[in-house]
């Protein structure tokens, strides 16, 4: 998109945005979109009469639409509790472009895990070229070494008898300058923040190989403002510097960052975010968290030993249920996490088909409330096998842990223990 005029929207999740026929198509009626944003199957379009209706569906982050147009697709919910579901669900943070944008200065703390792949980001970009050095005086004391200080050798050394020993000054040619002390304290920061999953070991030796660049460098804590220390670097590390320092200072909590697009904001990565993803893997760490004392285990049946059998006698058609719910081996309810505004037909038969299958007695719907309402849970129905079935819906608009507490409390309410 380089030497294109690019124009960046921001476009609310779900909502819908009417272009100009001209903005998404060649004259030729080929389509202008970019295959990688097509290819993830969450845009969609409808032709109307004033132009053409787009809706992103379940993304939120920076997403370059065409070569002309990105979007940045922000939460209809707070930011602050955006960053609290990713803190709690199991995001890899995996899918970022190597394009940088500047986020609005705000009062929330990103995640630690964000701000390390943003860290990593930076890092590979100054080892690619190699790490600042700088020519710094140091004093020398003993045998002879240029230049030597006549003045202090004499009153330091022949005055007393001493005709071996010299006081000199030399400049030497090394990485250990300030803001190489400050990135060690980066790398060793990071590396005890990032999560140990097999999907960060990349970055993990990373930061190996940076520490032993680092080696002979003593580290020194951050202050507030030291990012500025990236201008002592030569100008073609200067940007990855003061990046990799400002990302730093994020983890530090000196600087804190929104999720809106500010051109005079803070630059960093851009990362694009699955709610569908994010929110499932935040319900279901939350469960798991709150009932661990209880002894009661919480699944993902997405993944492969947690499949059940939709059938007796065979597995033709297994069953992937997002939270299974156990107690002693045995299956005491189940339950689907969508993130979308209503449960539609198809879901009920999918919660439905694996209640009856895992011959559970409890089958429950969880989405997120509609934006201004408490949410809460509500009773569908009962089946001839005298399986129930409920819905509730999360408030993520207001207070995210105590609206987490009230769904783990009225959902385990509904399970036999």
């Amino acid at each position: 998109m380089a030497g294109a005029t690019v124009r960046i929207l921001e476009q609310r999740e779900r909502d819908p945005r009417t272009f100009q026929r001209d903005d998404l198509f060649d004259r030729d009626g080929r389509s202008l979109i970019l295959p990688e944003t097509r290819d993830l199957k969450k845009v969609e379009l409808r032709d109307l009469h004033e132009g053409i209706e787009l809706r992103v569906k379940g993304l939120i982050g920076y997403l370059p639409l065409t070569p002309q147009i990105v979007l940045n697709l922000v939460p209809k919910f707070p930011i602050a509790n955006l960053w609290r579901m990713l803190e709690v669900a199991d995001t890899e943070y995996d899918r970022i472009y190597p394009i940088l944008r500047s986020y609005q200065a705000a009062n929330t703390k990103p995640p630690h895990e964000m701000l390390a792949r943003g860290f990593c980001h930076y890092l590979r970009s100054i080892l690619t070229t190699g790490v600042a050095r700088g020519y710094f005086l140091e004093q020398h004391h003993g045998h002879y070494r240029p230049k030597v200080q006549f003045g202090r050798t004499v009153s330091s050394y022949l005055s007393r008898g001493d005709q071996l020993n010299v006081a000199s000054d030399s400049f030497t040619f090394s990485a250990d300058i300030y803001p190489n002390a400050l990135l060690k304290s980066a790398c060793s920061a990071f590396l005890h923040v990032m999560p140990r999953g097999p999907e960060w070991d990349d970055d993990r030796n990373l930061i190996g190989e940076a520490l032993s660049a680092l080696a002979f460098v003593r580290p020194e804590p951050m202050q507030y403002g030291d990012q500025s220390a990236s201008a002592m670097v030569p100008a073609w590390l200067r940007d990855s510097y003061h990046g990799a320092l400002t990302v730093y200072s994020m983890l530090l909590g000196f600087s804190r960052i929104g999720f809106a697009y500010d051109a005079q904001g803070y630059q960093m990565p851009s990362f694009l975010f699955s709610l569908d993803d994010i929110f499932e893997s935040y319900v279901r760490n939350t469960f798991r968290e709150a009932l661990a004392e209880r002894k009661i285990a919480v699944l993902d049946g997405n993944k492969l030993e947690h499949h059940g059998r939709l059938f007796l006698d065979n597995r033709r058609f297994p069953t992937k249920p997002d939270l299974i719910f156990r107690h002693k081996k045995v299956v005491i309810g189940l339950g689907e996490v969508k993130y979308k505004p209503k449960i539609e037909e198809n879901d009920r038969y999918q919660v439905l088909s694996q209640v009856l299958a895992a011959k559970c007695n409890v089958g429950v719907w969880i989405s997120p409330a509609a934006p201004g309402k408490a949410g809460g849970l509500e009773y569908v129905g009962a089946v001839s096998t005298g399986a129930k079935f409920y819905h509730y819906q999360l408030d993520i608009g207001g207070d995210l842990d105590v609206a987490g507490a009230t769904m783990v409390e009225k959902v385990t309410g509904l399970l036999p223990t």
